[in-house]
């Protein structure tokens, strides 16, 4: 059962969820703490199952093996740790620390990354094919025909 804990400040919610493990959160008001600590070396985190619960942001510790989880909210942070970094071990990941519903939603989130991705590459497709003919045919032309 996950558990969540109160801490006043970044170094007692750092130690802390490190200390309790992986089934507990942590939580540090941003009227306490309005950025990210400086003492854990941090990198944004963009996977899918990562933003959730009407999180706004998710950074991890970057070390491959357990490491440090912030989920950024409007008033609060909640720090937790996982077992694997999905920027090292993607499938560990899902294996270990991912529950099983966002892993059953994945293959929706897969079909609409990819009709998105599909639909951003033609764009990019035709913008270049417009940019071809406006910038290099066209003048190409005019030179040869004056």
């Amino acid at each position: 059962m996950v558990e969540t804990y109160e801490a006043t400040g970044w170094d007692g919610a750092l130690a802390h969820a490190r200390q309790l493990g992986h089934e507990h959160r942590v939580v540090v008001s941003k009227a306490v703490e309005p950025k990210l600590p400086e003492s854990v070396d941090l990198r944004p985190s963009s996977f899918p199952w990562s933003i959730h619960a009407g999180a706004t942001r998710v950074y991890r510790e970057d070390s491959p093996g357990e490491h440090l989880q912030i989920r950024e909210f409007r008033d609060r942070w909640v720090v937790s740790l996982d077992r694997v970094n999905p920027h090292y071990q993607p499938f560990g990941h899902a294996r270990n620390d991912v529950p099983a519903a966002s892993l059953a939603s994945l293959p929706l989130f897969a079909a609409t990354q990819s009709v998105r991705l599909a639909g951003g590459l033609s764009a990019a497709a035709i913008e270049k094919q417009g940019s071809l003919v406006n910038d290099g045919l066209v003048p190409l032309v005019g030179r040869i025909l004056i």
